[in-house]
């Protein structure tokens, strides 16, 4: 499978969004091609969020929610409904498997609240 196996979380404090990275609950996941973090990274460039690094194992952004729910709740960008997996590929009972919203959790955020956002790579 190439593509980002893609996580959205809430802070658990107020910590600087460019500094260490506090998880707090999962608003998201999903899984996507290759193509998937093509918008996060146009938030990134265009100023509407932070590239925290790392090496694809995973990569970090902070984004602020205004920039990311909206996505989010319309359908996260390149999401695969169904996630793919290849017959090498090691799953346990933690995996999804498929596209996963917490409603409750994203309309709570506030418009200016960090998120962290992991995307692992899955090539």
């Amino acid at each position: 499978m190439l593509g980002w196996h893609i996580s959205v979380y809430r802070k658990a404090d107020d910590s600087d969004p460019s500094g260490d990275i506090s998880y707090g609950t999962r608003v998201a996941v999903w899984q996507t091609g290759f193509r998937g973090l093509q918008w996060i990274d146009q938030l990134v460039k265009s100023g509407k969020g932070i590239d925290l690094g790392g090496d694809g194992y995973p990569l970090r952004y902070s984004i602020q929610a205004g920039h990311i729910i909206p996505q989010i709740l319309d359908g996260p960008p390149e999401a695969n409904e169904v996630w793919i997996r290849g017959p090498e590929d090691i799953v346990n009972e933690k995996w999804d498997g498929k596209t996963v919203i917490n409603y409750q959790e994203a309309n709570a955020c506030q418009i200016g609240e960090w998120l962290f956002v992991e995307a692992w790579d899955e090539s």
